[in-house]
């Protein structure tokens, strides 16, 4: 299986506004003014949320209740999230959005449409009707993420494409990075077809933090509809075109998500040895997702993101 399995063939034409992207520090433009995104209803909730296999990804459904308020005071109600992740090899992690060319392991999207629409299905054809909190994984040794436990305990209960099964009570906040306050920001698209560009992405700096076995067992649990592996199911970078991506943070992403004291911290027990490989959570909206096997004719960015992939399995 090769790279970017949602990048072969047949994808709609057109669009200057594509995501992913690769995030180039020298390039993304610090505005002080863009403030802590404000999340509600994110953490324990005792309801239910289904989850399902949907024959390249799991999908998530998340309560209306919970939503989040963005810097410029737009509110965006939670619809879904996904994951995105490689696997196909020792080689390939699956992030979608790249940093300076680095492709982390797992990217997770929290979707989000325009409270001022009636419902996700009329907002997702506005151009204003959505937004996406992306989040980058990254491996630790010996560091099992307790809230990733039930997650990843129910992957068995989906293995084949079409399968649902549904989790009680989960906190979504405690899946995300502890440190929510710094972002990257920036316009695009969805990134399976259509590819529409009505899509505010919000690219958390900080990461989520698993083990080595926690993200194989994503890798390798989910069946698609040809009853093979669900691997590569990430879309490569596209071009920036004249873009402009903000940053409320000035440093590299590592860097200021661990400079500054963190406003929640997730139970995780550290050791000395902890690989240093990137997982990046991707969101990505649910939409024809058949024609996203398919692969995509778009041209792509080559390069850095295929070359420099931190690869934590050949030092396992």
């Amino acid at each position: 299986m090769s790279e970017g399995m949602l990048d072969e063939a047949h994808w709609p034409l057109g669009g200057r506004r594509q995501s992913p992207i690769d995030l180039q520090m020298k390039k993304v433009q610090y505005n002080p003014s863009l403030r802590a995104l404000n999340l509600t209803g994110y953490g324990l909730w005792h309801g239910e949320f289904p989850m399902t296999n949907n024959g390249h990804t799991v999908q998530i459904s998340l309560p209306s209740t919970m939503s989040m308020t963005t810097s410029d005071g737009t509110q965006y109600l939670a619809k879904q999230m996904h994951f995105h992740w490689g696997g196909a090899s020792s080689e390939i992690s699956g992030s979608e959005h790249t940093v300076d060319g680095m492709r982390y392991v797992i990217e997770i999207h929290v979707v989000h449409y325009n409270s001022k629409y009636n419902s996700y299905e009329e907002a997702q054809k506005e151009p204003d009707g959505l937004a996406v909190l992306a989040a980058l994984v990254e491996v630790k040794d010996y560091t099992e993420n307790a809230y990733y436990s039930k997650f990843i305990s129910h992957l068995e209960d989906i293995r084949y494409a079409g399968q649902s099964t549904v989790l009680r009570g989960l906190d979504i906040e405690d899946m995300l990075p502890g440190d929510l306050r710094y972002y990257y920001s920036y316009l695009g698209s969805l990134t399976t077809p259509p590819c529409t560009e009505n899509v505010h992405w919000f690219v958390v700096a900080d990461t989520v933090k698993l083990s080595k076995t926690q993200v194989e067992k994503l890798e390798n649990s989910l069946l698609n509809h040809q009853n093979k592996t669900i691997q590569n199911d990430y879309r490569r970078t596209q071009p920036l075109n004249h873009r402009v991506v903000e940053a409320n943070f000035m440093s590299r992403p590592h860097q200021a998500a661990t400079s500054a004291p963190s406003s929640r911290h997730h139970h995780l027990h550290h050791h000395h040895h902890a690989r240093h490989c990137t997982v990046t959570l991707h969101v990505s909206l649910p939409s024809s997702p058949e024609p996203c096997m398919q692969g995509l004719s778009l041209p792509f960015t080559e390069g850095p993101t295929r070359a420099k992939q931190q690869s934590w399995r050949k030092t396992a």
